[in-house]
């Protein structure tokens, strides 16, 4: 894997939450493209909704528009991701980040669809609209890589840097995780907003307790792979977004 030393993305970590310099190498970029393209996915995070990412097009209604697909336990049958799940140097930070307890607590593969913007404007909430942080452990730190080309039009990651290292009170004391982004930046400042665009195989790491949010794809699908890691054992199977009422899932 092409990385930086440990010691640059730690500095960058402890300062402003997030390093965003990291890179696979070709051919494992490849390769999961490959599997994403040939491995059909969850749409909506709803496993009654089964398809591959050429049919989300073909899926799509104007009442529940199809905006991603998750691939949940799937990623695991992707040796290329298993791959990068095992690197040396993302196991080592994330110990040294993190402590001598840390481990893998998710692993994911999606898409993000274009969604229109008549159908974004539809939802309050959006994350065109909201900043939040993670709270799924005590401490976190997440690898992202983007598996295709992703640019202004196609979802970037927004991270708003430092907020890892402090909340103000009101949103320490919120029972919501998300707020409005207007709320957010005019609390810590907009010149702290980073977006992060970059080509197939780009990544970066994140302290996951800074403000961020994942834009909406407005032009071209975006498939990204992610890297979690906690402190806590899960006690549970779960996969992000899953609904687990009234469904089955795998134990």
């Amino acid at each position: 894997m092409f990385l930086p030393k440990a010691a640059e993305i730690l500095a960058a970590l402890r300062m402003d939450g997030i390093f965003s310099d990291l890179r696979l190498p070709d051919d494992i970029t490849s390769q999961i493209l490959a599997f994403a393209q040939e491995t059909s996915c969850f749409g909506n995070h709803d496993r009654d909704l089964d398809l591959t990412p050429e049919e989300h097009l073909a899926r799509q209604s104007a009442h529940n528009p199809v905006t991603s697909g998750h691939y949940f336990e799937r990623i695991e049958e992707c040796r290329a991701a298993m791959a990068v799940q095992a690197d040396s140097l993302l196991n080592a930070v994330a110990r040294e980040y993190l402590g001598h307890k840390a481990k893998i607590i998710s692993t994911r593969l999606w898409w993000s669809f274009p969604a229109s913007m008549t159908d974004a404007d539809s939802k309050p909430t959006t994350p065109r609209e909201m900043l939040h942080f993670d709270l799924d452990d005590w401490r976190m730190l997440k690898y992202f890589f983007y598996i295709t080309p992703v640019d202004a039009d196609a979802g970037p990651h927004l991270y708003l840097k430092g907020t890892h290292r402090h909340h103000a009170l009101k949103h320490q004391f919120s029972i919501t995780v998300g707020r409005p982004m207007e709320e957010v930046l005019a609390t810590y400042g907009a010149d702290r907003l980073s977006p992060i665009h970059g080509d197939a195989g780009s990544g970066f790491a994140e302290d996951p307790y800074g403000y961020h949010a994942g834009s909406l794809a407005r032009a071209a699908p975006r498939l990204m792979l992610e890297i979690g890691f906690g402190i806590t054992p899960a006690n549970r199977r779960r996969f992000f977004g899953e609904r687990v009422f009234g469904k089955k899932r795998l134990s």
